[in-house]
């Protein structure tokens, strides 16, 4: 699996569904930096630009080279996280 450069979780306090991924990465050795869209409303439209939809939880997933991917829907971001941190011990 590709290791990225850089995570960042778009999500806000108020979603359950976000509430959970947050809870999933607690277990994991990663560092995800967490982009608010309700305290930076900027975050919103960077994740509507970049992701196409204005649905949280969305991971960004920066590879080195630039490339960058969204991860939408818990369950796969989840998913994704544990397989990344499994795959770096």
């Amino acid at each position: 699996m590709e290791q990225p450069a850089h995570l960042a979780l778009y999500e806000h306090e108020l979603c359950g569904f976000c509430q959970m991924v947050r809870r999933s990465t607690r277990d994991i050795h990663l560092e995800v930096e967490s982009r608010n869209i309700l305290r930076e409303p900027g975050r919103r439209e960077e994740l509507i630009e970049g992701g196409g939809k204005g649905m949280v939880p969305c991971l960004r997933i920066e590879y080195p080279g630039g490339r960058v991917e969204w991860l939408y829907e818990s369950a796969d971001i989840i998913d994704y996280l544990k397989r990344l941190d499994a795959g770096q011990s």
